[in-house]
């Protein structure tokens, strides 16, 4: 009876951590599908003769939707500590893979507008802003989108989150961009 219950002492926290996991886990793999979509985001300038976006890209609403819906079936009966952890986990993850698209496109970007510096085409007509200019106006715009997403719909703070701090560096040349545009309203 003692081993029994001696060796029953370890299963509860077994048990936690194995809940923490598989739910951090399904929350974090159902929340980066739409990450998929960031690649779309040059597609949508790329000799299109477009204007530059003035909004974020649709599929940035979705990432965060399962965490949310998530949060508001289950923070009434989760402890606020082990419900915030998991937030926070869920967003520090999807944030890495989102800055991670983001890096490759902004590199594949860059690449291309390379390529295309010998032709006179690299300026487009449409806001004087060149095809690569507007993505990463575009991507400037989505992640501003997706970290309100973070702080006012999920209310987590966003200080210290790596992800989110890769996001803002990767775009922070947009930003310049952004408010010209705001500047020609």
């Amino acid at each position: 009876s003692e081993v029994l219950a001696e060796s029953s002492r370890g299963i509860p926290p077994l048990v936690s951590h194995s809940w923490n996991v598989l739910i951090v886990d399904n929350l974090t793999s159902r929340c980066c599908a739409p990450l998929s979509a960031v690649k779309g985001v040059a597609a949508t300038y790329r000799m299109t003769n477009r204007p530059p976006p003035a909004q974020a890209s649709p599929f940035v609403s979705t990432i965060l939707r399962p965490l949310q819906e998530f949060d508001e079936a289950y923070a009434s009966r989760t402890p606020p500590q082990i419900g915030d952890g998991w937030k926070r986990r869920v967003i520090e993850s999807v944030s890495e893979k989102y800055a991670v698209a983001v890096e490759e496109l902004i590199a594949t970007v860059k690449r291309t507008e390379e390529a295309l510096k010998s032709r006179k085409t690299r300026r487009m007509m449409a806001g004087g802003m060149s095809d690569g200019e507007k993505v990463k106006l575009q991507l400037f715009l989505d992640h501003r989108e997706f970290e309100s997403h973070v702080v006012e719909g999920l209310g987590v703070d966003a200080e210290g989150i790596g992800g989110l701090v890769k996001l803002r560096k990767l775009t922070e040349e947009a930003e310049s961009l952004f408010l010209q545009t705001q500047q020609k309203k």
